[in-house]
């Protein structure tokens, strides 16, 4: 018996851009004072870390 081959056929790529992923929200600095806990994260706006900081320190 002699068979049909199927040709072979390149798979598409896909046309669809890729989303977009928002960078990581990295933990920069933990700490911990009496009974607060606080975590500072990469998104976190510096100028407002720091006054916390500063706060939370003095």
């Amino acid at each position: 018996m002699i068979e049909k081959q199927q040709p072979i056929v390149a798979l598409r790529n896909s046309t669809k851009p890729k989303k977009a992923h928002p960078p990581r929200n990295n933990l920069l600095l933990s700490l911990k004072k009496n009974d607060l806990e606080l975590n500072f994260y990469s998104s976190l706006d510096p100028e407002i870390m720091n006054k916390l900081l500063e706060k939370v320190l003095s």
